[in-house]
């Protein structure tokens, strides 16, 4: 499932499965996925990056994205679950198919921001599925890369 969907490269081209996979799977590189989303046009984009870091050296990043109604959305909590779902089975599809561990950025601010009531629940959910979980500022996939990608 992970490879089959549409994986872009940053430049827009299209992301060839096999050297997707080489990337993922070599071993001198940390994964990250992260997932944001904006309102466009009346309907949602999100946009689910993982980051490939090789520590030192720099590293590259793919992303896929997907639209929703804007009706299917009723309110914020729904939103950065969602969000957080497309990461965390970005994640588990990882580790299934490529015995390889992610960790997972998260769109949430721990203050003062409508998302900080969020952050408990949403960070237990995926910490209980075995993944490392970082928020604003270390969720830098989320809140810079995809936030870009989504837009």
């Amino acid at each position: 499932m992970l490879l089959t969907r549409k994986w872009l490269w940053p430049s827009g081209e299209e992301a060839d499965q096999n050297e997707a996979r080489n990337l993922l799977l070599d071993p001198g590189i940390e994964l990250f996925v992260g997932t944001d989303s904006h309102l466009i046009g009346g309907r949602w984009i999100f946009a689910t990056v993982i980051a490939a870091h090789r520590p030192g050296l720099g590293g590259r990043f793919m992303y896929h994205r997907e639209e929703m109604k804007l009706g299917d959305i009723q309110h914020l909590g729904q939103r950065l679950s969602e969000e957080a779902m497309r990461s965390l089975i970005v994640a588990s599809e990882i580790k299934n198919e490529l015995g390889r561990d992610a960790e997972v950025h998260l769109d949430l601010s721990s203050e003062r921001h409508k998302s900080a009531k969020f952050v408990k629940q949403l960070t237990t959910m995926v910490s209980s599925c075995g993944f490392k979980v970082q928020i604003k500022p270390q969720a830098w996939v989320s809140s810079s890369i995809a936030d870009r990608s989504a837009r």
